[in-house]
Formats: C-alpha cells, structure tokens, sequence
C-alpha cells in the first residue's frame, strides 16, 4: 500500500507471505531441504521532498515458521538542503538476524557426510554519509562515506539428520554438553557423538567480526563544453575479529588504527568537433 497525504508526507508499506519451500542451496552441495515458511512486513515514512529538510525512516520484521528465525531492520536518512547546489545526506542502518539454522561446515566424506549448522545471532549496523556540492554548472564535488560494523556469534550447534521432515525441530539434532566442547586454545569445536572420550571430528568457531570503511571523493570539472576532467581518491579500511561481541565503539577504533588503503585516480576527456 502507498498514499500521501495533504501535507505531502508519504506513507507506504507491504506484507508478504511465504510457504514452506525446498532449497538446493541450504546444505551447500548436499540434498535438498525444507525451509520453514515465513512473514514480513515493512512501513516507511518520509516528509514533504519539496522542503530543504527531508526525513525517511522505516522498519522491516520478517519471522520464519516454527520460529526458526527473525530478522528485524530499521532504517532512516535525513536529508538538508541548505541552498540548491547543496545536498547532505545522513543515513543509518541498524539490523538485527536471529536464526537456528545457519550453516556452519561439512564434515566426512562422501559414504558419511555430516552437515553441521547452529544458531547465528547477529548485529549489524551503518551509516552513510554524503554530499553534493555543485559549485557552478561545470564544477562539483561529490563525497560518500560508510563505515560498516556486523558481528555473529553462534550457539546450539547441531547437525541435519532428516532434512525432508514434516517438522522443522525434526530435521536436526542438537549437540548436547557432553557432545560437543569448545578447545579455547585452539579456538576450535570437538564433536564426541557417542560419549566414549574420543573426538570423532572438530571444526573452528565460526564467530566473527567484520568491520569496513569506504569512501570516495570525486572532484568534476568541465574544463570545456564536452570536455571533462575527474579527480577521484578512493579510501577503504578492512579489518576482521572472530570473539562475535558487537561493540560499536571498540569496532569503530579498531577500524581506523588499521592502514587504509588510497587510491588517486585522474581522469580526463577532450571533445573533438569535427
């Protein structure tokens, strides 16, 4: 559904609906497997675009069958316009993904293959920052920004045992204490399925922490009519963890005490009349 109002305020969102479907993907190369049906729902609210002030913002809830996840989304931007060769735009972005069932590893071989999962919960949140700036019709200067923080931490690992069941819990087994520890040192899992003291197979802990920063700052000048000369320098920072704990801040100092990586980049084009 959409509609605007009188004050030019825009309100528009949309539910969907979704059946239990078979996936050839789930298992990465293994038989196929049922996914739980599931629900969304997503609204979004935006002020009058005529004003030099705009606002969006908007959410989005998805939840699988048998609880067998929920994402939830939530977004905004917010636009200032002082003057009309002048735009700045701010928008963040903040999700958070619970599910049971996320891959993990496949263990064995091709007369005994276990595909192991567990439960990912995971943050992630963004913010985008830009600016166009027209100084006059043949010269602009264009900047984004986005520093980008997500973490993962699994739990209640498991593995499939009858992908094809009628009900989703049924599909899997769970670890139980006695059948799975964490080697700290190693930073690794060790599966023992029939409790007799001796791994049977181990994988690493697949907690993770991503964090990445881009930004480019484009410089246009048409030197002459169909002439046009770029100036580009382009900075990126990327740098990984694997503890899973979300903190924004921590994230954010470790991000920049990392070397960036620049890039400068010329560019220019002559138009020919003939």
């Amino acid at each position: 559904f959409s509609t605007q109002f009188k004050n030019r305020w825009r309100l528009n969102g949309s539910f969907t609906r979704q059946s239990d479907n078979i996936s050839y993907s789930q298992l990465r190369g293994g038989p196929s497997f049922i996914l739980p049906g599931e629900i969304g729902f997503n609204l979004n609210l935006s002020t009058d675009q005529s004003k030099k002030v705009i606002f969006y913002t908007g959410f989005y809830n998805g939840i699988g069958d048998e609880k067998s996840y929920r994402y939830n989304e939530y977004w905004g931007e917010l636009d200032i316009r002082p003057m009309n060769s002048l735009i700045v735009s701010f928008s963040p972005d903040y999700s958070l993904n619970s599910s049971k069932l996320e891959y993990v590893s496949t263990i064995g071989n091709s007369n005994d293959v276990k595909y192991l999962f567990g439960k990912l919960d995971m943050k992630t949140l963004s913010f985008t920052f830009r600016i166009n700036y027209t100084i006059n019709p043949e010269l602009s200067i264009e900047y984004y920004g986005q520093p980008f923080i997500s973490a993962g931490k699994y739990s209640v690992f498991k593995k499939i045992t009858d992908p094809h069941a009628d009900h989703f819990n049924d599909r899997y087994h769970i670890f139980t204490d006695n059948e799975i520890s964490l080697n700290t040192p190693n930073n690794t899992y060790i599966v023992d399925e029939n409790n007799n003291g001796t791994e049977d197979y181990s994988f690493s802990n697949p907690d993770f922490n991503f964090r990445q920063f881009r930004s480019n700052l484009v410089v246009r000048w048409e030197y002459l009519p169909g002439s046009t000369l770029y100036l580009v320098w382009s900075q990126g920072r990327t740098s990984s963890a694997s503890n899973g704990l979300f903190s924004y801040g921590n994230d954010i100092k470790d991000l920049f005490d990392i070397l960036p990586h620049n890039i400068f980049l010329l560019k220019f084009s002559y138009w020919f009349s003939l």
